[in-house]
């Protein structure tokens, strides 16, 4: 797939992600542990939403990242993401002490974690050949 392409379609998915996100964040019920989800949600939304934002106002008075740069901060993202993901399992899991909310943040975490794992691998992935191909 064409570098810019990937670019664009990274941006454009997480862009509505986040619009989602925030979406279903704001609507839940106010239950502890759907308050702790929609809190997360909402706030991962709203962070989702800036990068995105960011990302295609950067491209647009730019030009498309250097497909080399961006699959280097798609691995790193995908790092984190991974951290997400854990963190989020820890809190999920809890200990006798965690609370109901707190596991709510977990499950937030974990989705919003392991949605992003899967953007930024699928991602990075399609830009391996455009390098290799040297695009």
């Amino acid at each position: 797939m064409d570098p810019a392409a990937v670019e664009t379609r990274v941006t454009t998915v997480l862009g509505a992600w986040a619009a989602g996100s925030v979406i279903v964040g704001a609507a839940l019920p106010t239950s502890p542990r759907l308050r702790g989800f929609g809190r997360q949600t909402a706030a991962w939304g709203a962070v989702d939403g800036a990068i995105a934002a960011v990302g295609t106002r950067n491209r647009r008075r730019r030009g498309p990242t250097d497909p080399a740069r961006l699959r280097r901060v798609l691995v790193v993202n995908a790092v984190l993401d991974v951290g997400y993901v854990a963190a989020g399992l820890v809190l999920l899991r809890g200990t006798p002490w965690t609370t109901d909310r707190w596991r709510g943040d977990g499950a937030a975490v974990v989705v919003q974690g392991t949605f992003l794992l899967a953007l930024d691998a699928t991602a990075a992935a399609a830009l391996r050949p455009a390098l290799l191909r040297g695009d």
